[in-house]
């Protein structure tokens, strides 16, 4: 069965509304949701906190980023047991995007990456009466020779499975060792609403071909994301266990996309 996730973005305003539509939009169609933390570098809405709205009275799991930009190892086991408090036992655990000089703060990194897993799973060691585990998610970037040696350090920090970086041609992901893999991976795809985008997602470090390109600078771009997510679908099976879908707010959208993977 192909999981099928969706990252939100929390409106920077006042109430709580918008994330319980979304709760409501996503539920039934998607299985798991993420919230990113502090995305682009700036002040974000706390993910753990947003997910807790979001999922209550639905059947849709949470998992919050966590980046060890911002914070030192104290603050990330803070982050777990909060989560586990509020019955969250899944996190996402990303480097994060540079800190935009519009924040007026700098990096923490205490820990990379690796560390960071490795200090979410132990964290549950400051929990009382807590006798279960959690699970750790990471990144998979097909964009970089050296993501099979990447992806093996992760794993044996503690990840448990991956979500790639948006993906768009299917020979990406055709490897060998991505189809003898030893964990679970979900294609990660951000649909393309206008031309516009396409600068910043390059800019992001995805690859487009011209022909990619070119369907997506037609008149409906929606369309042809959908058909290009259909594509890679049929032409992944085998390599992907599950989609996520990044809509950049647009759940309906991401719910429209799920409908027909």
């Amino acid at each position: 069965m192909m999981l099928k996730s969706v990252e939100i973005v929390p409106r920077k305003s006042p109430g709580l509304e918008d994330l319980m539509e979304a709760g409501r939009v996503l539920d039934g169609v998607a299985d798991m949701v993420t919230v990113p933390e502090n995305p682009m570098g700036l002040p974000g809405i706390d993910p753990i906190l947003s997910l807790y709205v979001a999922t209550r009275g639905t059947s849709l799991k949470p998992m919050p980023h966590i980046t060890p930009r911002d914070k030192n190892g104290l603050q990330i086991s803070a982050q777990v047991i909060t989560g586990i408090k509020a019955g969250i036992d899944s996190f996402f655990v990303i480097g994060g995007d540079p800190i935009s000089s519009q924040s007026e703060s700098r990096e923490v990194r205490e820990l990379d990456v690796m560390g960071t897993i490795r200090r979410v799973k132990r964290s549950t060691v400051y929990m009382k009466d807590y006798e279960g585990s959690v699970t750790v998610g990471s990144s998979l970037n097909p964009y970089r020779d050296v993501e099979e040696q990447v992806v093996r350090a992760k794993r044996e920090a503690g990840a448990d499975f991956f979500i790639t970086q948006a993906v768009y041609e299917p020979e990406l992901l055709q490897k060998e060792w991505i189809r003898n893999r030893d964990f679970r991976l979900s294609l990660g795809f951000i649909p393309i609403r206008r031309e516009s985008q396409l600068k910043s997602i390059e800019a992001m470090g995805v690859r487009l071909s011209e022909e990619t390109k070119r369907k997506l600078s037609g008149s409906d771009p929606l369309a042809a994301s959908r058909g290009i997510l259909e594509r890679l679908v049929e032409e992944l099976r085998g390599y992907v266990d599950g989609v996520h879908i990044m809509p950049l707010g647009r759940n309906d959208i991401a719910r429209e996309f799920l409908e027909v993977v």
